[in-house]
């Protein structure tokens, strides 16, 4: 089966290869699990599918969260893939671990979205990064509305 390579709606898709809507989502969904089609939007939005003749991995790291959430968006220099439950701690430790100036900006606007202090901390004492974590902290709390941190972690 021959793909064209690119960017569709099920409409699009459906349209050039002739075939019905319904036999248009039920191809897409096989080429899905197959590797061949990475699908974006949902919701209120229009999914968008993505087609390539080459296996696609769907990123769900570092530089997805950092450019949901922060204000300053990053190029990725490389492809983080992750396995499981992937979370905004997570994310505040391995921009701290990548270091650049951009990064850490970027990291400190994840500081208004932490749930679960205890999480960043235990993972903060397992890489041994506590001090760097309360000094970007304290930094994101003068230059930006954040959470405010139990007192139990402060030290």
């Amino acid at each position: 089966m021959e793909l064209k390579e690119g960017k569709f709606t099920i409409e699009t898709f459906a349209k050039e290869r002739g075939i019905s809507i319904q036999s248009a989502i039920n191809l897409l969904s096989k080429l899905k699990k197959q590797g061949f089609v990475l699908v974006s939007g949902g919701g209120k939005q229009q999914r968008i599918y993505t087609i390539a003749n080459t296996k696609q991995e769907q990123t769900n790291g570092f530089y997805d969260i950092i450019n949901k959430y922060s204000p300053e968006k990053l190029n990725s220099s490389f492809k983080h893939y992750t396995h499981g439950n992937y979370t905004v701690e997570h994310a505040i430790i391995d921009g701290i671990r990548i270091g650049d100036y951009r990064t850490l900006q970027a990291t400190k606007h994840l500081f208004r979205h932490v749930k679960n202090w205890k999480r960043l901390f235990d993972l903060a004492k397992s890489k041994n990064l506590t001090r760097e974590v309360l000094e970007l902290y304290e930094e994101a709390r003068h230059e930006i509305k954040c959470r405010k941190m139990p007192k139990r972690y402060k030290l």
